[in-house]
């Protein structure tokens, strides 16, 4: 039952913004370079939604303006920040409070609009100062005050946060604000406290304590994957007026002082987590309020859902309770019990703080997954990046003269399957896709490690203009470019060119005849192709279906001179060789002696051949007879992954194909612009 969330956000003049409108989904993932404004982001939606920010704190000043304003103040500039509401129509609360907010998008579906405006006004006296306004659907008479938000509002888990002191602060603790959800009878808080005290140890034997911790401790072994650290509740005092006020969390009957800053963190997001998951279907029933329901129409589910489990005849919510149950009892308590709670967007800015790469993984999929709460999340975690899903994707950089820029994937159009391969091999190394200024897609192993080291030999070193290699172990490009392309993030395309000649053969077939094929002859050089057989590439074959199934380029509008194809190709950011790599490596430095040693010594050392095999070796590439080589090398106990990887600590400029240097060339290019 997925919550309310904020569709979409438009930022004019604040801080990093210019003027941004994207759209969003559920649940979103926010990531850029450090500086980028994603914290600025979440303090625009809080202008508007966080119950916790006062007046003042909504009052901003000159340097809240954007930096390519001149003098904002003197020139009556103003800032305004509009947020949309979708998925509200189900929420009774929220219809009531918010009357008024309903606006039409352009496809003529309803949202809720909420406007945040930084503005000069003229007193009595004709002295200017600024002030602001929150209003409701473009009506600056409809406020959006605190009333307002007790209703819908944000809460932002920052990165650098005290857990322990906001898990003892009794206005911030978690805790204090889940027990604020069950009605716990007073006498039973003075049995409490009398046995406490006679007893002198923790008799916390609520029913309503007893399902609170459950639930805690299920969304906190959920994340981890393990129930060894058992969370208990412990009262401090005996006083039946102060003893809900005065509990403790133990972790595996330690404070929460003597468990490390990581487990904290995780418990701490765990219970906020479950603090605000929807209670529309609640954990725990009292007796009295079990019986009211059964008399109910429809009420057959409670007894499906719920089980008595203690003596004073309480009911708790069974496990493993199956969808349509669940939609069942859900659509029944709406009807019965509506609650009139608020509901809260919950933002958390870099969960990964303090956390193993594990569990910074295991935390994503439970805020993910098991929340049906709309979370923001702001990251520079390749362990997040790597398994989030790539609609839920929020990218934001910085555009000369316009500030940043924002792209989300949350309206990319998906065909169904398309995005698979993607996300499959989107593992650590390739979540990186999304953190660099620029993106080189590559088809395997050997270039991944040999164009960043080319780049540097050239003097263009990929790391210092934050370009990322991603090798994506295939030619199937198509989904990547339209990725990259959607974030507007600058990429460029590396693949072979798989040259090869056509040679026609004659085949038998059943009944006897004769049929002539025409067949593809690759690996060989251009020495070895018959007199007037009819070449092609393989490379450009699978560059021209990518920018005609892309739309970049009409079909007419591809030459069939192969050359003026990768004159318009590379225009596009995509760039073929002629054989493979490795062989395109040894073509271009064959008069340079020093660099074609490198080949040698490299293959000397790996190879488990004798005297002859090296001296076939050498022979080969003098004589340019690269593709023999390049067997040798892959038949020979070496491999090509292992041979770059070697190749890669010697590599020079001499060795650098024409069409690597003009990808790393166009790269530098789009980053510099």
């Amino acid at each position: 039952m997925l919550s309310l969330f904020i569709s979409r956000v438009k930022i004019k003049n604040f801080r990093n913004f210019k003027n941004v409108d994207v759209n969003l989904g559920h649940k979103e993932v926010i990531i850029g370079e450090n500086n980028v404004g994603k914290t600025n982001f979440l303090r625009a939606l809080q202008l508007v939604l966080d119950p916790s920010l006062s007046d003042e704190d909504r009052m901003l000043d000159e340097s809240d303006f954007n930096d390519t304003l001149v003098n904002p103040m003197e020139n009556d500039e103003e800032i305004q920040i509009d947020i949309f509401i979708s998925n509200y129509q189900n929420n009774k609360t929220i219809l009531t409070v918010l009357e008024g907010a309903t606006v039409k998008n352009a496809s003529g579906e309803e949202e809720l609009q909420i406007t945040y405006k930084f503005f000069p006004h003229n007193d009595d006296n004709g002295n200017k100062e600024y002030e602001f306004n929150i209003y409701k659907a473009n009506d600056e008479s409809r406020r959006f005050g605190a009333y307002e938000r007790k209703y819908l509002n944000l809460k932002v888990i920052k990165a650098l946060r005290d857990v322990e002191g906001e898990m003892r602060n009794s206005r911030t603790s978690p805790v204090k604000r889940m027990l604020d959800e069950y009605s716990i009878d007073k006498e039973e808080l003075k049995r409490i406290a009398e046995q406490y005290e006679m007893s002198g140890k923790e008799i916390l034997n609520l029913d309503e304590l007893i399902d609170l911790t459950n639930n805690i401790n299920k969304r906190f072994c959920t994340i981890l994957g393990n129930s060894n650290f058992d969370v208990s509740l412990q009262a401090m005092e005996v006083d039946p007026n102060r003893v809900l006020a005065s509990l403790k969390l133990l972790m595996a009957n330690r404070n929460a002082a003597d468990i490390s800053l990581g487990l904290n963190n995780i418990l701490y997001i765990s219970m906020v987590l479950q603090m605000l998951q929807d209670k529309t279907v609640p954990s725990f029933l009292k007796a009295d309020t079990y019986d009211e329901l059964k008399a109910k129409e429809d009420s057959k589910i409670l007894v499906d859902v719920y089980e008595l489990k203690t003596e004073t005849g309480n009911y708790f919510l069974k496990e493993g309770i199956n969808d349509a149950e669940m939609s069942e009892i859900y659509t029944f308590m709406n009807k019965n019990v509506p609650t009139n709670k608020g509901v809260t967007i919950l933002a958390i800015e870099e969960p990964e703080a303090h956390l193993h790469p594990v569990n910074q993984r295991l935390i994503y999929k439970d805020v993910i997954k098991n929340s049906s709460n709309s979370v923001l999340l702001t990251t520079h975690s390749t362990h997040i990046t790597s398994i989030a899903p790539i609609e839920s994707i929020v990218h934001l950089h910085e555009k000369q003269g316009e500030g940043t820029v924002i792209h989300a994937t949350a309206c990319m159009p998906i065909d169904e399957g398309e995005f698979l391969d993607v996300e499959r091999y989107l593992d650590v190394k390739r979540g990186e896709i999304y953190l660099g200024k620029a993106v080189i897609l590559v088809e395997g192993i050997a270039e991944e490690y040999i164009v960043p080291r080319l780049a540097e030999s050239l003097g263009k070193p990929l790391d210092e203009k934050g370009i990322i290699v991603c090798n994506i172990n295939s030619t199937n490009f198509t989904p990547y470019v339209k990725l990259l392309a959607n974030l507007n993030i600058p990429y460029a395309v590396i693949t072979d060119g798989d040259h090869y000649y056509k040679e026609e053969k004659t085949k038998k077939v059943k009944d006897g005849s004769d049929v002539v094929e025409e067949g593809r002859v690759y690996h060989v050089m251009d020495k070895d192709v018959p007199e007037d057989a009819p070449i092609g590439y393989l490379g450009n074959e699978i560059i021209s279906k990518l920018v005609l199934d892309l739309g970049f380029i009409a079909k007419k509008d591809i030459p069939e001179d192969f050359k003026e194809q990768d004159i318009l190709f590379n225009k596009y950011g995509f760039f073929v060789g002629i054989h493979t790599l490795e062989v395109d490596m040894m073509k271009a430095c064959k008069k340079i002696k020093v660099a074609t040693q490198v080949f040698i010594d490299i293959f000397n050392d790996l190879t488990i051949g004798g005297e002859t095999q090296k001296n076939n070796f050498k022979n080969e590439i003098e004589s340019g007879d690269y593709w023999k080589c390049l067997n040798k090398i892959e038949s020979n106990g070496i491999g090509k992954g292992r041979f770059a990887q070697k190749l890669a600590g010697r590599c020079c400029k001499e060795q650098a194909p024409q069409y690597i240097k003009n990808a790393i060339d166009y790269i530098y290019q789009k980053v510099n612009e």
